[in-house]
């Protein structure tokens, strides 16, 4: 078999997210195996070149975000194929590549391996407003009425959805974890004395922090981690919340009610101990700084709603922090060690437990997982 794929992905780097990062491990790997690599994404940054060529990859670029690619790759898939007629798999990604790849199997008859991070279902009608969810939702059945030759699915949680609610049949459909860089996330990788340095950098020698990272959408129950403040700080003056955010549509709107918060607190407590009721804000740190200052914390929050195979959680734990989480999704299938997961939708739950683990509570022991980017790539080529 000729070993050229076209990966049909609405987002690659340099635009920075979870999704990208699995998908430019997968790509790294593949191409030290010799394989061709031709990358059809959007063009979401006019400044990026329409096409650039290193090695043995190709990037074309086609569309200034997710809904203007979904209209133009299939387009610009065509030429393609037309141009490497020795493509023999098109490896596409949910949701915006999803279409377009099925569109150009219609054509080529190529086979198409879709990748499925996620099902939301009626969940979209929660996330978005009512005409807002109701599209999203009819866009995510019309990508699953398509032809895929098969499904890959992160998690068994996704792929138990994509069974129960697209009645997908088992024969097309593999389960094949993501990978986790358990080298980079290696706690030892940090020193005490960076630790000690950015705390004592940012004021938390005296503090219990209590970390969330990540973007500030709905599904990710950022919301009722910021309810949770108030009960809180009410309890224990010496708890920290700090927010690294990257930056999406509702982050600004996000960091504004996170610091009214912070505002009404403080009007409510004792003016000489003001410096107890705060917050700190960070803009999305790189990966190197984001080490640092996941080793530096002393509790991670990851709330969610929903979830596929979400770094966070897999990341923070392999740093061995402590995780407060939700029971949702495949989290319960990929965390370890000392993770408390508690209910969705629940400032209170939140507060309790933060409070109990600062308190020395909560420590639990869940075994040792690893999800090694070597083994998904091993797998993912048995399935080309």
């Amino acid at each position: 078999m000729s070993k050229h794929i076209l990966f049909v992905l609405d987002y690659y780097t340099p635009h920075r997210g979870w999704s990208e990062t699995v998908f430019e491990n997968i790509i790294s790997r593949l191409q030290k195996k010799k394989y061709t690599i031709s990358i059809l994404t959007s063009r979401f940054d006019p400044s990026l070149p329409a096409e650039e060529h290193h090695d043995a990859i190709h990037i074309y670029r086609t569309g200034k975000g997710r809904l203007a690619f979904v209209f133009s790759a299939f387009f610009r898939g065509r030429k393609i194929l037309k141009k490497h007629k020795d493509i023999s798999v098109i490896h596409a990604s949910t949701y915006g590549g999803a279409i377009p790849a099925s569109l150009l199997w219609s054509f080529f008859h190529k086979k198409v391996i879709l990748t499925v991070h996620e099902i939301f279902g009626k969940l979209w009608y929660i996330y978005k407003w009512f005409l807002c969810g109701w599209l999203y939702r009819f866009f995510e059945r019309l990508i699953f009425l398509l032809h895929y030759d098969i499904y890959h699915c992160v998690s068994r949680y996704t792929m138990n959805s994509l069974r129960l609610v697209y009645t997908v049949p088992d024969y097309k459909i593999r389960m094949i974890y993501n990978g986790v860089d358990t080298e980079f996330r290696n706690p030892k990788n940090v020193s005490e004395s960076e630790v000690h340095q950015r705390r004592s950098e940012h004021g938390w020698d005296d503090r219990y922090v209590v970390l969330y990272y990540g973007h500030a959408g709905k599904s990710k129950g950022l919301d009722y981690l910021v309810q949770a403040m108030p009960e809180v700080m009410a309890q224990n003056k010496d708890i920290l919340f700090v927010y690294n955010l990257i930056d999406s549509k509702r982050t600004n709107d996000t960091k504004l009610r996170i610091k009214n918060e912070e505002l009404r607190i403080g009007k409510e407590g004792d003016t000489k101990t003001m410096k107890h009721w705060n917050v700190q804000i960070f803009n999305g740190f790189e990966q190197e700084k984001l080490r640092i200052l996941v080793a530096s914390a002393d509790l991670v929050v990851a709330p969610s709603l929903s979830e596929w195979f979400w770094s966070v959680h897999t990341e923070s734990v392999a740093m061995e922090r402590p995780l407060l989480t939700t029971f949702i999704g495949p989290i319960p299938e990929v965390v370890r060690w000392n993770v408390k997961m508690i209910p969705p939708w629940s400032a209170s739950e939140i507060a309790d437990s933060v409070l109990d683990f600062a308190a020395g509570k909560i420590k639990e022991n869940i075994p040792k997982k690893i999800f090694s980017r070597d083994e998904t790539v091993r797998e993912i080529e048995e399935l080309y």
